[in-house]
């Protein structure tokens, strides 16, 4: 077949001036296959591509085409599906295509900043001048007189290869030149660590996990693109599920990307995983040290790993003929991307299994309202498990009012009813585990003389105060400040710490329980590498009898002997100003509360100041239909998704005045071009943002609720035409979003 004389290459330069395909031209020697790095000339300078395709052809003058320099890649780093999908994310979320293209592998491939790791390996080649060596080895009274040597052909004969590292280096060295054993460098993959892999189960399932692995699997068996929306209750089995449809797909001869919300998840459904797929199973996730992402990609890619199991990211891993795709706990808000481009798990993997012809699971004991209001109009499929596996009935729900608690004189976390609670715990040798969505020691520092709250300098939020550190932090830019109790603004020596996190939790359960043994798993706990990992296997083998912890502890785990579960502060969420706050706060009450009773009958206790509050009251009868109904019919009054769709554009600059002149002026121009839709405009704001300064940087925002309908297209293509127009001025940055999970 005759070479190929051109090239097709997206260069690696994230600019819409520059978001354009570019020809090169191919020698002979040098035949990329399409989907390979190349490195070619740019400017004055050279750069990464991206080989879309190679042609005999191109619609440039020859002689102005510049050549193909190199070729980083033997074998592709991007597959005809994964540039299909870049393709797909750049019209939906207005990006570039190199942008695009960079999710698709780990980051540190670009530049090459990442290789293969090898390791020297000693090969026995000749074991009958092996044995004649060891005898060499002993003096004529038996005396060992080459202990070193001797000792090498020992490990040679008895292992017959191994690593370099662990034999004398002189001995080998003669060794090989004797020709009795050969040295080679041998690849050698950086694995993750995994925890103890458990000995396989028998699984007995029940009528409901039985119809929904036969539902899901006739649609992987017939390649089927179809949506299921899976409701069980905690508990139900829904694991197991998981399990007995990625069997179906690996028997189909197709692959499956399962994904869960948190990284504290991960040991425990890979445990669960481990037992039936072993080495098939790929891991991927943001705890990974950047040489286990690179080596776990390549095991993907080279279709070693069947399975991908991981976080937001493992939506994008290579894997090739996919037949399932499943989001576990898909209600969880960190399936939505922080940073540009703005793409939630949950689309990426629904255009996956479009292009694949495969199913996608949405799992959850708390589905999203959206999600669910689509099963109703029969555009997803909803399968439904409402039982505990065993007949095992859903933990007692009981509320505590903090107002009473308050009025009785008990200023602590910790109430009446749950501090008898956890005694009985104790008593009973059983485990409880305690959730409130705050880290820290302190949520805020006050001065009691002027009332002036301790800021971070560079972002408009109040510091946190940390107390093992004993320092003062900001969770938005990780700046530290020390933690003196002197008050900047009027020099009162005395500071007062307002509210609580997980470290004082801890603290007061310490006190009030002093032979108590208690975890905590926080982001605080977990910065090392596989603590989630640790935290969560020392948990399990019974080595604490409390876990206080954030999200990382409030779904997807499962200890057999916890007993209790609570929730310090269920008001959180409810405040929060999001239109998602009800449904986070159901969602966060009934996930937190799922982990109690697994194994055997257990109790939830939920600590609140609006003990009335519907969200409050539907959780503690488990009642996600009587929720949904209520809640779906307050967001049709009140024009909310799924009834509106909300627009969202950031402006970020170091001078206030200009994110201020910028963002009026896009509001301006909105203005204009929407005047046709006003109508259908449920809200239009242009205003400094909730948090206002942010790593030094001051923030506006603009947002736009509009009506569903036929317009929204036309109104979507507008707010994104400005986006467009004002996202190049110098130093700015606009981020724009739809349905934002975050309204800071």
């Amino acid at each position: 077949m005759d070479s190929y004389a051109y090239a097709q290459i997206i260069v690696d330069i994230a600019h819409s001036n520059i978001d354009k395909i570019f020809d090169y031209a191919l020698s002979p020697q040098l035949q990329p296959l399409p989907g390979c790095r190349v490195v070619v000339p740019f400017g004055k300078t050279t750069v990464e591509g991206i080989v879309l395709s190679c042609r005999h052809s191109t619609d440039w003058d020859p002689e102005k085409v510049k050549p193909v320099l190199r070729i980083i890649d033997e074998t592709p780093v991007v597959t005809e599906e994964q540039l299909l999908l870049a393709k797909y994310i750049c019209a939906k979320y207005r990006t570039t295509m190199a942008f695009a293209l960079r999710l698709m592998f780990p980051a540190k491939i670009r530049g090459e900043r990442i290789h293969k790791k090898t390791v020297c390996i000693v090969s026995l080649a000749d074991e009958e001048a092996a044995q004649s060596e060891v005898k060499a080895c002993y003096a004529k009274n038996g005396t060992v007189k080459a202990k070193n040597k001797l000792q090498t052909l020992q490990t040679l004969l008895e292992q017959r290869e191994c690593p370099a590292a662990i034999l004398d280096h002189p001995s080998v060295k003669l060794l090989e030149e004797k020709g009795i054993v050969s040295v080679s460098e041998r690849e050698q993959y950086r694995a993750p660590y995994r925890g103890n892999v458990r000995q396989m189960r028998n699984i007995t399932y029940t009528p409901a996990q039985l119809e929904t692995i036969e539902a899901i699997g006739d649609s992987v068996c017939a390649e089927q693109n179809k949506t299921f929306l899976l409701h069980g209750v905690t508990g139900s089995g829904k694991t197991e599920v998981y399990i007995a449809c990625v069997k179906q797909a690996l028997a189909a001869g197709r692959t499956a990307i399962v994904l869960v919300p948190e990284i504290s998840i991960t040991p425990q459904i890979l445990a669960e995983f481990s037992r039936h797929f072993g080495q098939e199973i790929a891991l991927f996730h943001s705890g990974l040290s950047d040489g286990e992402k690179f080596d776990e990609w390549r095991r993907v890619q080279r279709g070693e790993a069947k399975i991908v199991l991981g976080a937001r990211s493992a939506v994008f891993m290579p894997l090739r003929n996919i037949g399932l795709i499943i989001l576990d706990e898909e209600q969880a808000e960190s399936y939505k991307a922080e940073n540009h481009p703005p793409y939630h798990a949950a689309e990426i993997a629904n255009m996956r299994c479009k292009i694949a012809n495969a199913p996608l699971v949405l799992a959850s004991a708390t589905p999203l309202i959206e999600d669910y209001a689509k099963a109703e109009m029969g555009i997803y499929t909803l399968l439904e498990m409402p039982e505990r596996i065993g007949s095992l009935p859903l933990p007692d729900m009981h509320i505590v009012d903090m107002k009473q608690e308050f009025t009785r004189g008990n200023r602590g976390l910790i109430s009446g009813p749950l501090y008898k609670a956890l005694k009985q715990v104790l008593e009973q040798g059983k485990q409880a585990m305690l959730f409130l969505n705050r880290r820290g020691y302190a949520s805020s520092i006050v001065c009691p003389n002027c009332g002036q709250t301790r800021m971070c300098t560079h972002c408009d939020i109040p510091l946190k105060y940390h107390k093992e550190e004993g320092q003062l932090q900001c969770h938005y830019c990780g700046r530290s400040f020390p933690a003196d109790n002197v008050c900047p603004s009027c020099g009162e020596p005395y500071m007062r710490y307002a509210g609580a996190g997980t470290e004082k939790v801890q603290e007061q359960l310490q006190q009030l329980f002093p032979k108590a043994r208690i975890l905590r798993m926080d982001f605080d706990t977990t910065r090392k590498k596989d603590a989630h990992q640790k935290i969560f296997e020392a948990f399990r083998r019974g080595e604490a009898d409390f876990l206080v912890g954030t999200q990382m502890i409030s779904r997807g785990l499962d200890f057999d002997r916890v007993t209790l579960a609570a929730i310090l502060s269920a008001d959180a969420m409810l405040l929060s100003g999001d239109y998602r706050q009800e449904e986070r706060t159901f969602a966060m009450i009934e996930q937190v509360g799922g982990r109690a009773g697994r194994k055997q009958p257990g109790q939830v206790i939920v600590q609140t100041f609006n003990p009335d509050h519907y969200a409050v009251q539907f959780a503690a009868k488990h009642d996600y239909k009587g929720f949904y109904k209520q809640e779906i019919a307050f967001r049709k009054m009140t024009a909310k998704p799924p009834f509106a769709r909300v627009y969202r554009m950031v402006f970020t600059h170091r001078e206030q005045q200009y994110a201020e002149k910028v963002c009026m002026q896009a509001r301006d121009m909105l203005q204009e071009r929407l005047q046709p839709y006003r109508q259908e405009i449920l809200l239009f704001a242009a205003k400094p943002a909730p948090v206002a300064k942010m790593d030094g940087k001051s923030r506006y925002h603009i947002m736009l609720k509009v009506r569903m309908g036929q317009s929204l297209n036309a109104v979507k293509q507008i707010f994104y035409d400005v986006w467009e127009q004002v996202r190049q001025k110098n130093g700015l940055t606009v981020g724009i979003d739809i349905d934002p999970y975050d309204l800071n």
